[in-house]
């Protein structure tokens, strides 16, 4: 039995400054931040919003990842769901999160899109009320 979705790997070229946008300006936890292996350079470093279970991997493509380097900064397919776009819009760009779409409402729920700090673009999404 599949009980859930653990982890999303999101491709970045700098670990640091990533962990810093997701902890700093989206309020996420840090849950773990540890060598890959013994002697590792990179590291395994593990976000994820309060309350959720499912954790986003901040993973800089070594050589055993390396085919994954051309997806740093590009969509790469995430959308975190959101209660209040217009708080969280407020809140976001007063943090200078940069927004390459502004919140759109549609019949399946209002969405906007934002640029981390590694340039990958990650959907918000508020489901209609």
């Amino acid at each position: 039995m599949i009980n859930r979705v653990g982890t999303v790997c999101l491709f970045v070229s700098d670990q640091q400054r990533a962990k810093a946008f997701y902890t700093e300006k989206m309020g996420f936890e840090l849950k773990t931040e540890a060598p890959l292996y013994p002697g590792a350079a990179n590291l395994w470093i593990s976000v994820l919003p309060k309350g959720s279970e499912t954790e986003i991997i901040l993973y800089l493509p070594d050589e055993n990842w390396e085919h994954y380097k051309q997806v740093v900064g590009q969509s790469q397919a995430i959308t975190l769901d959101i209660t209040d776009m217009d708080t969280v819009a407020a809140d976001l760009k007063k943090k200078g999160v940069i927004f390459s779409s502004e919140p759109d409402k549609q019949p399946w729920g209002t969405y906007a899109t934002i640029v981390d700090s590694e340039g990958n673009k990650i959907l918000l999404v508020e489901q209609p009320k």
